[in-house]
Protein backbone atom coordinates (compact mmCIF):
# COMPACT_ATOMS: atom_id res chain seq x y z
CA UNK A 1 0.00 0.00 0.00
CA UNK A 2 1.21 3.52 -0.88
CA UNK A 3 1.85 4.69 2.30
CA UNK A 4 4.48 7.40 3.25
CA UNK A 5 6.07 7.62 6.84
CA UNK A 6 4.36 9.86 9.61
CA UNK A 7 6.63 12.14 10.89
CA UNK A 8 8.38 11.69 14.34
CA UNK A 9 5.89 14.36 16.35
CA UNK A 10 2.97 12.02 15.18
CA UNK A 11 3.99 8.62 16.38
CA UNK A 12 3.97 9.82 20.00
CA UNK A 13 1.86 7.83 22.43
CA UNK A 14 -2.00 9.58 22.37
CA UNK A 15 -3.50 11.17 25.70
CA UNK A 16 -7.35 11.03 26.50
CA UNK A 17 -7.06 14.83 26.13
CA UNK A 18 -6.06 14.80 22.86
CA UNK A 19 -8.03 16.68 19.68
CA UNK A 20 -8.26 13.82 17.05
CA UNK A 21 -9.14 15.35 13.69
CA UNK A 22 -8.80 13.51 10.36
CA UNK A 23 -7.65 15.84 7.19
CA UNK A 24 -8.36 14.77 3.81
CA UNK A 25 -6.98 16.96 1.00
CA UNK A 26 -6.28 14.74 -2.50
CA UNK A 27 -4.18 17.98 -4.51
CA UNK A 28 -1.58 20.18 -3.96
CA UNK A 29 -3.80 23.57 -3.27
CA UNK A 30 -5.75 21.30 -0.91
CA UNK A 31 -2.47 19.65 0.52
CA UNK A 32 -0.89 23.56 1.24
CA UNK A 33 -4.22 24.67 2.75
CA UNK A 34 -4.60 21.92 4.63
CA UNK A 35 -0.94 22.27 6.46
CA UNK A 36 -2.27 26.34 7.07
CA UNK A 37 -4.90 24.90 8.90
CA UNK A 38 -3.33 22.25 10.66
CA UNK A 39 -0.65 25.14 11.70
CA UNK A 40 -3.53 27.38 12.63
CA UNK A 41 -5.29 24.52 14.63
CA UNK A 42 -1.89 23.71 16.56
CA UNK A 43 -1.61 27.37 17.37
CA UNK A 44 -5.02 27.35 19.03
CA UNK A 45 -5.26 24.07 20.75
CA UNK A 46 -1.38 22.41 21.70
CA UNK A 47 -3.61 18.94 22.15
CA UNK A 48 -4.69 18.72 18.82
CA UNK A 49 -3.64 15.43 16.60
CA UNK A 50 -4.12 15.50 12.63
CA UNK A 51 -4.16 12.55 10.61
CA UNK A 52 -5.39 11.66 7.01
CA UNK A 53 -4.82 12.27 3.39
CA UNK A 54 -2.55 14.78 2.29
CA UNK A 55 0.78 15.95 0.79
CA UNK A 56 4.39 16.79 2.38
CA UNK A 57 3.41 20.60 3.13
CA UNK A 58 0.47 18.91 5.71
CA UNK A 59 3.18 16.38 6.56
CA UNK A 60 5.51 18.88 7.58
CA UNK A 61 2.91 20.69 9.42
CA UNK A 62 2.83 17.94 11.55
CA UNK A 63 -0.17 15.97 10.38
CA UNK A 64 0.21 12.32 10.58
CA UNK A 65 -0.09 11.19 6.58
CA UNK A 66 -1.60 7.66 6.39
CA UNK A 67 -2.04 7.63 2.49
CA UNK A 68 -0.23 10.62 0.48
CA UNK A 69 -1.94 12.34 -1.79
CA UNK A 70 0.31 11.89 -4.93
CA UNK A 71 -1.50 8.38 -5.23
CA UNK A 72 -4.70 10.41 -5.98
CA UNK A 73 -3.94 13.58 -7.59
CA UNK A 74 -5.90 13.04 -10.61
CA UNK A 75 -8.00 15.16 -12.56
CA UNK A 76 -10.91 14.90 -14.84
CA UNK A 77 -13.53 11.52 -15.32
CA UNK A 78 -11.47 9.52 -17.66
CA UNK A 79 -8.33 9.87 -15.59
CA UNK A 80 -10.09 8.90 -12.28
CA UNK A 81 -10.47 5.09 -13.54
CA UNK A 82 -6.71 4.69 -14.12
CA UNK A 83 -6.33 5.44 -10.56
CA UNK A 84 -9.32 3.21 -8.82
CA UNK A 85 -7.58 0.97 -7.08
CA UNK A 86 -5.47 3.71 -5.31
CA UNK A 87 -9.12 5.67 -4.73
CA UNK A 88 -10.63 2.49 -3.04
CA UNK A 89 -7.13 1.58 -0.84
CA UNK A 90 -7.63 5.14 0.01
CA UNK A 91 -11.79 4.92 0.94
CA UNK A 92 -11.51 1.92 2.96
CA UNK A 93 -8.06 2.79 4.90
CA UNK A 94 -9.78 5.91 5.93
CA UNK A 95 -13.54 3.94 6.82
CA UNK A 96 -11.32 1.63 8.71
CA UNK A 97 -9.43 4.11 10.86
CA UNK A 98 -12.67 6.34 11.43
CA UNK A 99 -14.05 2.77 12.94
CA UNK A 100 -10.95 1.92 14.91
CA UNK A 101 -9.56 5.37 16.39
CA UNK A 102 -11.02 7.69 17.82
CA UNK A 103 -12.19 10.88 16.31
CA UNK A 104 -13.44 14.26 17.37
CA UNK A 105 -14.43 15.38 13.76
CA UNK A 106 -13.36 15.21 10.07
CA UNK A 107 -12.30 18.13 7.85
CA UNK A 108 -12.27 17.44 3.87
CA UNK A 109 -10.68 20.10 1.78
CA UNK A 110 -11.91 20.18 -1.89
CA UNK A 111 -11.19 17.09 -3.81
CA UNK A 112 -15.52 16.61 -3.77
CA UNK A 113 -15.56 13.32 -5.93
CA UNK A 114 -13.50 11.79 -3.17
CA UNK A 115 -14.37 13.57 0.03
CA UNK A 116 -18.27 13.05 -0.86
CA UNK A 117 -18.03 9.68 -1.46
CA UNK A 118 -15.50 9.14 2.05
CA UNK A 119 -18.61 11.36 3.67
CA UNK A 120 -20.93 8.77 2.76
CA UNK A 121 -18.56 6.36 3.86
CA UNK A 122 -18.49 8.07 7.28
CA UNK A 123 -21.82 8.83 7.66
CA UNK A 124 -22.39 5.44 7.69
CA UNK A 125 -19.30 4.11 9.39
CA UNK A 126 -19.07 6.66 12.72
CA UNK A 127 -22.56 8.82 11.92
CA UNK A 128 -21.66 10.55 15.47
CA UNK A 129 -18.42 12.14 14.24
CA UNK A 130 -19.08 15.93 12.60
CA UNK A 131 -17.96 16.58 9.18
CA UNK A 132 -16.66 19.76 8.29
CA UNK A 133 -16.10 20.65 4.73
CA UNK A 134 -13.67 23.67 4.23
CA UNK A 135 -13.33 24.80 0.28
CA UNK A 136 -16.42 23.84 -1.56
CA UNK A 137 -16.79 21.43 -4.45
CA UNK A 138 -17.28 24.08 -7.28
CA UNK A 139 -21.00 23.14 -7.50
CA UNK A 140 -22.28 26.56 -8.04
CA UNK A 141 -20.21 25.88 -11.96
CA UNK A 142 -21.62 22.57 -12.05
CA UNK A 143 -23.62 19.46 -10.62
CA UNK A 144 -25.51 22.62 -8.65
CA UNK A 145 -27.85 19.43 -7.47
CA UNK A 146 -25.09 17.92 -4.90
CA UNK A 147 -26.11 20.86 -2.90
CA UNK A 148 -28.99 18.28 -1.81
CA UNK A 149 -26.68 15.70 -1.15
CA UNK A 150 -24.07 17.94 0.85
CA UNK A 151 -26.28 18.80 3.41
CA UNK A 152 -27.41 15.20 4.31
CA UNK A 153 -23.45 14.47 4.70
CA UNK A 154 -21.85 17.88 5.94
CA UNK A 155 -22.61 19.23 9.17
CA UNK A 156 -20.38 22.54 8.45
CA UNK A 157 -19.37 24.30 5.29
CA UNK A 158 -16.53 26.92 5.49
CA UNK A 159 -16.12 28.95 1.94
CA UNK A 160 -14.02 30.97 0.66
CA UNK A 161 -15.32 32.58 -1.86
CA UNK A 162 -17.77 35.46 -1.45
CA UNK A 163 -20.66 34.36 -3.67
CA UNK A 164 -20.81 30.58 -1.88
CA UNK A 165 -22.29 31.86 1.21
CA UNK A 166 -25.64 32.67 0.05
CA UNK A 167 -25.32 29.63 -2.04
CA UNK A 168 -25.53 27.26 0.76
CA UNK A 169 -27.34 29.20 3.38
CA UNK A 170 -30.50 29.33 1.12
CA UNK A 171 -30.28 25.55 1.16
CA UNK A 172 -30.85 25.20 4.49
CA UNK A 173 -27.08 24.27 4.89
CA UNK A 174 -24.58 25.53 7.96
CA UNK A 175 -22.06 27.64 6.40
CA UNK A 176 -19.61 30.38 7.23
CA UNK A 177 -17.54 32.39 4.94
CA UNK A 178 -14.09 32.69 6.44
CA UNK A 179 -12.22 34.67 3.29
CA UNK A 180 -9.76 32.61 0.94
CA UNK A 181 -6.56 31.17 2.65
CA UNK A 182 -4.05 32.41 -0.25
CA UNK A 183 -4.56 35.97 1.67
CA UNK A 184 -2.49 34.35 4.15
CA UNK A 185 0.33 32.46 2.18
CA UNK A 186 0.44 34.49 -1.22
CA UNK A 187 3.31 36.87 -0.02
CA UNK A 188 6.85 38.11 -1.26
CA UNK A 189 9.17 40.68 -0.22
CA UNK A 190 11.44 39.66 -2.70
CA UNK A 191 13.65 41.69 -4.64
CA UNK A 192 13.79 41.69 -8.32
CA UNK A 193 17.78 42.53 -7.97
CA UNK A 194 17.87 39.60 -5.64
CA UNK A 195 15.84 37.33 -7.76
CA UNK A 196 17.60 37.47 -10.94
CA UNK A 197 21.22 36.92 -8.95
CA UNK A 198 19.64 33.90 -7.51
CA UNK A 199 18.27 32.14 -10.75
CA UNK A 200 20.82 33.94 -13.10
CA UNK A 201 18.19 35.65 -15.09
CA UNK A 202 18.76 38.70 -17.11
CA UNK A 203 17.47 41.63 -15.47
CA UNK A 204 16.54 43.67 -18.51
CA UNK A 205 14.50 41.11 -20.35
CA UNK A 206 10.57 40.78 -20.44
CA UNK A 207 10.09 38.18 -17.63
CA UNK A 208 7.20 35.84 -18.26
CA UNK A 209 5.71 33.23 -15.86
CA UNK A 210 4.95 29.68 -17.42
CA UNK A 211 2.90 27.67 -14.90
CA UNK A 212 1.56 24.60 -16.40
CA UNK A 213 -0.40 23.52 -13.08
CA UNK A 214 0.84 21.40 -10.12
CA UNK A 215 0.03 17.77 -11.74
CA UNK A 216 2.17 15.65 -14.41
CA UNK A 217 -0.79 14.91 -16.74
CA UNK A 218 -1.38 18.94 -17.00
CA UNK A 219 2.23 19.63 -16.95
CA UNK A 220 2.72 16.81 -20.09
CA UNK A 221 -0.48 18.56 -21.72
CA UNK A 222 0.22 21.99 -21.71
CA UNK A 223 4.21 22.81 -21.15
CA UNK A 224 4.73 21.73 -25.11
CA UNK A 225 2.31 24.65 -26.06
CA UNK A 226 3.87 27.15 -23.05
CA UNK A 227 7.33 26.45 -24.98
CA UNK A 228 6.03 26.32 -28.39
CA UNK A 229 4.88 29.70 -27.36
CA UNK A 230 8.16 30.87 -26.04
CA UNK A 231 9.34 29.99 -29.58
CA UNK A 232 6.75 32.37 -30.94
CA UNK A 233 6.96 35.12 -28.87
CA UNK A 234 10.99 35.72 -29.09
CA UNK A 235 12.32 35.52 -32.03
CA UNK A 236 15.03 38.33 -31.10
CA UNK A 237 15.20 36.78 -27.48
CA UNK A 238 13.98 39.97 -25.63
CA UNK A 239 11.82 38.07 -23.20
CA UNK A 240 13.04 35.26 -20.04
CA UNK A 241 10.44 32.72 -19.41
CA UNK A 242 10.52 31.50 -16.10
CA UNK A 243 9.23 27.78 -15.36
CA UNK A 244 8.19 27.50 -11.20
CA UNK A 245 8.71 23.65 -11.08
CA UNK A 246 6.09 21.41 -8.89
CA UNK A 247 7.06 19.85 -5.81
CA UNK A 248 4.30 16.48 -7.40
CA UNK A 249 6.04 15.96 -10.75
CA UNK A 250 9.52 14.99 -11.48
CA UNK A 251 12.27 17.12 -13.05
CA UNK A 252 13.05 14.85 -15.53
CA UNK A 253 8.88 15.28 -16.58
CA UNK A 254 9.61 18.90 -17.39
CA UNK A 255 13.36 17.88 -19.07
CA UNK A 256 12.17 15.90 -21.71
CA UNK A 257 9.53 18.63 -23.09
CA UNK A 258 12.91 20.88 -24.16
CA UNK A 259 14.44 17.69 -26.11
CA UNK A 260 12.85 19.06 -29.14
CA UNK A 261 12.74 22.30 -28.34
CA UNK A 262 15.34 24.95 -30.08
CA UNK A 263 18.34 25.70 -28.14
CA UNK A 264 18.42 29.80 -28.18
CA UNK A 265 14.90 29.72 -27.07
CA UNK A 266 15.41 26.09 -24.17
CA UNK A 267 18.81 28.54 -23.18
CA UNK A 268 15.65 31.76 -22.40
CA UNK A 269 13.75 29.39 -20.15
CA UNK A 270 14.53 29.04 -16.52
CA UNK A 271 13.67 26.28 -14.05
CA UNK A 272 12.77 27.71 -10.51
CA UNK A 273 12.30 25.96 -7.64
CA UNK A 274 11.23 26.57 -4.03
CA UNK A 275 10.41 30.40 -5.14
CA UNK A 276 7.20 30.47 -6.33
CA UNK A 277 5.40 33.62 -5.07
CA UNK A 278 8.51 35.95 -5.93
CA UNK A 279 8.37 33.96 -9.28
CA UNK A 280 4.51 35.43 -9.90
CA UNK A 281 5.64 38.66 -8.21
CA UNK A 282 8.03 39.64 -10.66
CA UNK A 283 7.00 38.36 -13.67
CA UNK A 284 5.57 41.44 -16.28
CA UNK A 285 2.95 38.11 -17.22
CA UNK A 286 2.12 34.75 -17.17
CA UNK A 287 0.49 32.03 -18.82
CA UNK A 288 -0.90 29.94 -16.17
CA UNK A 289 -3.37 26.38 -15.84
CA UNK A 290 -6.60 27.28 -15.31
CA UNK A 291 -7.24 26.76 -11.32
CA UNK A 292 -5.71 28.00 -8.24
CA UNK A 293 -2.66 29.82 -10.03
CA UNK A 294 -5.11 32.20 -11.29
CA UNK A 295 -6.04 33.66 -7.91
CA UNK A 296 -2.40 33.54 -7.09
CA UNK A 297 -1.64 35.63 -10.01
CA UNK A 298 -4.35 38.31 -9.05
CA UNK A 299 -2.98 38.17 -5.54
CA UNK A 300 0.51 39.01 -6.91
CA UNK A 301 -0.78 41.50 -9.38
CA UNK A 302 0.03 39.55 -12.50
CA UNK A 303 -1.99 39.84 -15.71
CA UNK A 304 -2.38 36.18 -16.79
CA UNK A 305 -3.73 33.83 -20.20
CA UNK A 306 -5.41 31.32 -18.75
CA UNK A 307 -5.26 28.20 -20.17
CA UNK A 308 -6.79 24.68 -19.45
CA UNK A 309 -6.83 21.50 -21.84
CA UNK A 310 -8.01 18.00 -20.73
CA UNK A 311 -9.07 14.64 -22.25
CA UNK A 312 -11.46 14.41 -24.85
CA UNK A 313 -13.93 12.48 -22.95
CA UNK A 314 -13.36 14.74 -19.82
CA UNK A 315 -14.25 17.89 -21.95
CA UNK A 316 -17.50 16.84 -23.07
CA UNK A 317 -18.98 15.06 -20.43
CA UNK A 318 -17.92 18.46 -18.56
CA UNK A 319 -19.29 20.68 -20.82
CA UNK A 320 -22.99 19.09 -20.85
CA UNK A 321 -22.81 19.74 -16.92
CA UNK A 322 -21.08 23.47 -16.90
CA UNK A 323 -23.50 26.15 -15.84
CA UNK A 324 -21.03 28.91 -16.41
CA UNK A 325 -19.83 31.34 -19.28
CA UNK A 326 -16.12 31.48 -17.82
CA UNK A 327 -13.93 29.08 -16.52
CA UNK A 328 -10.87 30.27 -14.69
CA UNK A 329 -11.54 31.78 -10.58
CA UNK A 330 -10.83 35.27 -11.30
CA UNK A 331 -13.28 36.13 -14.54
CA UNK A 332 -16.29 34.13 -12.14
CA UNK A 333 -14.90 35.77 -8.89
CA UNK A 334 -15.06 39.54 -11.05
CA UNK A 335 -18.37 38.14 -12.97
CA UNK A 336 -16.93 39.47 -15.93
CA UNK A 337 -14.21 38.06 -18.54
CA UNK A 338 -11.33 39.85 -16.84
CA UNK A 339 -8.49 37.96 -18.16
CA UNK A 340 -8.47 35.60 -21.33
CA UNK A 341 -9.25 31.74 -21.38
CA UNK A 342 -8.08 29.30 -23.46
CA UNK A 343 -9.77 25.78 -23.51
CA UNK A 344 -9.03 22.50 -25.67
CA UNK A 345 -8.29 23.44 -29.34
CA UNK A 346 -7.63 26.83 -28.62
CA UNK A 347 -4.61 25.71 -26.41
CA UNK A 348 -2.08 26.51 -28.93
CA UNK A 349 1.64 27.62 -29.09
CA UNK A 350 -0.02 30.16 -31.67
CA UNK A 351 -3.27 31.47 -29.55
CA UNK A 352 -1.23 31.65 -25.79
CA UNK A 353 1.26 33.58 -27.62
CA UNK A 354 -0.90 36.15 -29.52
CA UNK A 355 -2.59 36.81 -26.20
CA UNK A 356 0.63 37.29 -24.14
CA UNK A 357 1.64 39.68 -27.45
CA UNK A 358 -1.80 41.35 -26.88
CA UNK A 359 -0.60 42.33 -23.08
CA UNK A 360 3.16 43.08 -23.78
CA UNK A 361 1.69 45.93 -26.53
CA UNK A 362 -1.18 47.72 -24.90
CA UNK A 363 -0.22 49.83 -21.69
CA UNK A 364 -4.08 50.10 -21.18
CA UNK A 365 -4.95 46.85 -21.71
CA UNK A 366 -2.31 45.66 -18.69
CA UNK A 367 -3.46 48.69 -16.46
CA UNK A 368 -7.32 47.80 -17.08
CA UNK A 369 -6.45 44.00 -15.84
CA UNK A 370 -4.33 45.04 -13.21
CA UNK A 371 -7.19 46.91 -11.82
CA UNK A 372 -10.07 44.44 -11.84
CA UNK A 373 -7.65 42.07 -10.46
CA UNK A 374 -7.26 44.52 -7.46
CA UNK A 375 -11.47 44.19 -7.43
CA UNK A 376 -10.51 40.33 -6.99
CA UNK A 377 -8.54 40.42 -4.31
CA UNK A 378 -10.71 43.15 -2.41
CA UNK A 379 -13.51 40.99 -2.86
CA UNK A 380 -12.09 38.09 -1.36
CA UNK A 381 -11.93 39.44 2.10
CA UNK A 382 -9.36 39.36 4.43
CA UNK A 383 -6.25 38.09 6.18
CA UNK A 384 -6.59 34.84 8.70
CA UNK A 385 -9.03 32.74 6.61
CA UNK A 386 -6.69 29.67 8.34
CA UNK A 387 -7.70 30.94 12.25
CA UNK A 388 -10.94 31.40 11.40
CA UNK A 389 -11.40 27.90 10.12
CA UNK A 390 -9.72 26.65 12.49
CA UNK A 391 -11.64 28.18 15.27
CA UNK A 392 -14.90 27.26 13.35
CA UNK A 393 -13.30 23.04 13.16
CA UNK A 394 -12.70 23.49 16.72
CA UNK A 395 -15.96 24.49 17.68
CA UNK A 396 -17.57 21.46 15.94
CA UNK A 397 -15.35 19.63 17.76
CA UNK A 398 -16.60 21.11 20.76
CA UNK A 399 -13.58 22.83 21.65
CA UNK A 400 -15.16 26.19 22.02
CA UNK A 401 -18.54 27.61 21.48
CA UNK A 402 -21.72 27.05 19.07
CA UNK A 403 -21.04 27.63 15.41
CA UNK A 404 -22.04 31.11 14.70
CA UNK A 405 -23.59 30.28 11.59
CA UNK A 406 -23.42 33.20 8.68
CA UNK A 407 -21.49 35.20 11.45
CA UNK A 408 -19.25 36.94 8.93
CA UNK A 409 -22.28 37.46 6.39
CA UNK A 410 -23.83 39.95 8.89
CA UNK A 411 -20.18 41.61 10.06
CA UNK A 412 -19.04 42.11 6.75
CA UNK A 413 -21.78 43.64 4.59
CA UNK A 414 -19.33 43.45 1.62
CA UNK A 415 -19.25 39.68 1.61
CA UNK A 416 -22.93 39.16 0.69
CA UNK A 417 -22.33 39.92 -3.03
CA UNK A 418 -23.51 37.06 -4.90
CA UNK A 419 -22.31 36.27 -8.39
CA UNK A 420 -24.24 36.10 -11.37
CA UNK A 421 -23.00 34.29 -14.16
Amino acid sequence: MPVDPAPAAASERPRDDDLNLMIVAGEASGDLHGATLAAALHAAEPRVRCFGVGGDRMAAAGVEILYHMRHLAVVGFAEVLWHLRDVRRALNLLTQVARTRRIDAVVLLDYPDFNLTLARRLRRAVPEVPIVYYISPQIWAWRRGRVRSISRLVDTMLVILPFEEELYSSAGVEVEFVGHPLLDVVRSSSHRDEFARLHGIPRGDTWIGLLPGSRRVEVERLLPHMLGAAEVLNPDGECAFLLPLSPSVDRDVYERMFETLAPDIAARVYFISDDYYATLQHCQLAAVCSGTATLEAALMDTPCVVVYRTSWLTYNLAKSLVHVRDMALVNLIAGRRVVPELLQREVTAERIASELRSFLQDDKRRREVRAALAEVRESLGHAGASQRAAQAVLRRAGRGSVPEVHRHLTENPSHSRTHHS
